[in-house]
């Protein structure tokens, strides 16, 4: 009986000796023999995480995937969750949108962020209402969609082109409709309003498009919405279109391989933003891997979480974050207003997701 409690004994001490040592280091430096992350890709993980934690403490988002792509926006922007401005920001868009407004309903919660993150967040409301009310028109039912494409074309567009922009976008919103009238919506205005502010005239927007999700659709098998998706973004690179769609598809799969790839949705088309950037692919799969792994550990992140796919997209996103920050080409200013309209879309649908299944739950309960 001994002999076998000393070796039970022995072995439980080098357990603990290796788990401590294995604890005492930071997780991405260990696992799976993967090199140590980047500073600055570490420090906006970091700033990902606290953006999170000073959201959730202040209750400012209700539902923590929400509150995740709330502070991807906070992240997007190189700032800090300001808790005070954003109590501020919420006052002031009570007092400026109408109860039923489409600014206040589930919107509200980015559009307060993006008021936060204005240097007048009074002037930012006023000015995107203004071009709200321009982009709607006498249309009778206007969705949350076409609020967000509001916020798109005022951020990235001189207020003397706001006519044009907004009617070259709903001339080519048309078009694509036309082309694809159950596939095409409101959501696919901010992306449309994109590539008119690249200066593309609204035939060439088009048919580029239209081009792209042929490309895509006839080569790869992925769903129709986030092909279509995915050209509008891949139509704002200037490289020839068997790249654009080898670049995009070539990344998803390497990422897909590697076991760090979102699914076969529109949060695939994080992807299709690395198109301008020149960086060695296996480098980029890898740090997304780092990132992902890194996420795992911290709160909403796990099974229990956000979900594996939400977590790659973000992970994704902080990489691809973290090369803008440190570029300088022109093309990045316009990737980083793609990357901010994919992740707003991304959260209309969420938040839609999220309303519909407490309806639905609500009434299961009511009925029993």
């Amino acid at each position: 009986m001994l002999p076998v409690m000393f070796y039970l004994y022995s072995a439980i001490s080098i357990a603990n000796m290796y788990i401590k040592d294995v604890c005492n280091k930071p997780a991405w430096n260990i696992e799976r023999g993967r090199p140590k992350m980047r500073a600055s890709l570490l420090e906006r993980c970091e700033t990902q995480i606290r953006n999170e934690a000073a959201l959730r403490k202040g209750h400012f988002l209700e539902y923590e995937t929400i509150m995740k792509l709330g502070a991807m926006l906070f992240d997007n922007a190189g700032r800090e969750v300001d808790a005070e401005r954003l109590k501020e920001c919420k006052r002031i868009l009570k007092r400026k949108a109408g109860f039923f407004s489409n600014f206040r309903g589930n919107l509200q919660y980015i559009v307060q962020i993006k008021m936060a993150l204005s240097d007048n967040p009074e002037a930012y409301i006023d000015n995107v209402l203004y071009v709200y009310g321009k982009l709607k028109g006498n249309r009778k039912f206007p969705g949350e969609p076409l609020a967000m494409a509001a916020t798109t074309i005022y951020e990235n567009c001189p207020a003397k082109l706001y006519d044009e922009v907004i009617a070259k976008t709903l001339e080519t919103y048309s078009q694509v409709k036309a082309k694809h009238r159950f596939l095409t919506d409101q959501s696919d205005m901010s992306t449309i309003a994109l590539m008119i502010m690249a200066g593309m005239d609204p035939d060439i927007a088009s048919e580029q498009a239209e081009e792209l999700f042929v490309a895509l659709k006839n080569r790869f098998r992925i769903g129709s919405d986030a092909a279509q998706t995915a050209a509008m973004v891949l139509s704002l690179s200037e490289k020839p279109v068997s790249q654009k769609v080898e670049d995009f598809i070539g990344l998803f799969e390497a990422c897909k391989k590697a076991g760090h790839a979102t699914s076969k949705n529109k949060s695939m088309c994080i992807y299709a933003t690395y198109a301008d950037l020149d960086i060695d692919r296996a480098t980029v799969v890898s740090e997304i891997g780092e990132v992902d792994e890194w996420l795992k550990g911290h709160k909403g992140y796990g099974a229990l979480g956000v979900g594996g796919s939400m977590r790659r997209l973000i992970a994704a996103t902080l990489v691809l974050e973290d090369y803008q920050a440190s570029t300088a080409a022109p093309s990045v200013h316009a990737t980083r207003a793609v990357t901010q309209a994919i992740i707003e879309e991304l959260l209309l649908i969420l938040i839609s997701i999220i309303i519909c299944s407490i309806i639905i739950s609500t009434t299961v309960s009511t009925t029993n």
